[in-house]
């Protein structure tokens, strides 16, 4: 006699029926279906490992090359400790002597004022302040506009406007050799505190516009080298020049 049970649970499709797990009669359109259905339910899913990248594969000229790179290296630490060998009795008495040189010295008032000097300039410019006002001559301003006035004449605003910055910088230089170095940038001087105050103004503005040209390639134009001849012109005050 035939379990209904069975048959039952088979019809409804919640136990397996002859032909696959799906109930579908395998070999048909619709077996291959679900199965690919399956499959691209498991990819999608992406806790299984369905494909497989190709190993990486090394040079053997590089890897002879390290190889020879790391038996020298070796041989170097070894032909060290060799001549070093006939010190290792005394080596503890000279690394001691060595401890005591450093620590002397680092406590010597010149040595520490040398890097207490060095910090200070390198991390802690928040309390130096700019002592006097600065104004390049007369004779450097008139050289300077006239040389930005005839690029600007052939249409070279770009070129004006980064010669304008760049004798600012020099001019800067020869008021306060100690400010400028050669890795500040000129976001650096424009926040360094021994910059005028009055200087800063028309430097941040000739900075701002240069910026926008050699580095956004955004064209200053005769806007942008007017904006900064008279932010210059402003910040000199000088008598005659216009």
């Amino acid at each position: 006699m035939p379990d209904s049970g069975a048959a039952s649970l088979d019809s409804t499709g919640a136990g397996p029926a002859p032909g696959g797990s799906s109930g579908v009669p395998s070999g048909s359109d619709a077996s291959l279906q679900h199965a690919r259905d399956l499959i691209e339910t498991a990819n999608k899913r992406n806790d299984l490992q369905t494909t497989f990248v190709d190993a990486v594969k090394i040079d053997p000229k590089a890897l002879e090359g390290w190889n020879k790179f790391l038996e020298g290296l070796g041989n170097l630490f070894k032909g060290a400790a060799e001549l070093l060998a006939p010190l290792a009795p005394i080596m503890p008495y000279l690394l001691y002597a060595l401890g005591i040189a450093i620590i002397l010295l680092l406590l010597s008032p010149v040595v520490r004022m040398f890097i207490a000097s060095r910090f200070e300039r390198l991390f802690a410019r928040d309390h130096l302040k700019a002592d006097q006002p600065w104004r390049p001559t007369k004779a450097a301003v008139v050289a300077l506009l006239h040389d930005i006035d005839a690029l600007a004449a052939q249409g070279l605003y770009d070129e004006a406007v980064h010669l304008l910055l760049v004798r600012s910088v020099a001019d800067i230089n020869n008021f306060r050799p100690d400010l400028v170095r050669l890795h500040y940038s000129s976001r650096d001087i424009c926040s360094h505190p021994l910059l005028p105050a009055g200087a800063r103004a028309a430097f941040e503005k000739i900075v701002a516009w240069v910026e926008r040209s050699y580095f956004a390639g955004v064209p200053a134009g005769k806007a942008g080298f007017e904006a900064c001849r008279q932010a210059y012109v402003e910040f000199i005050a000088a008598e005659g020049i216009a």
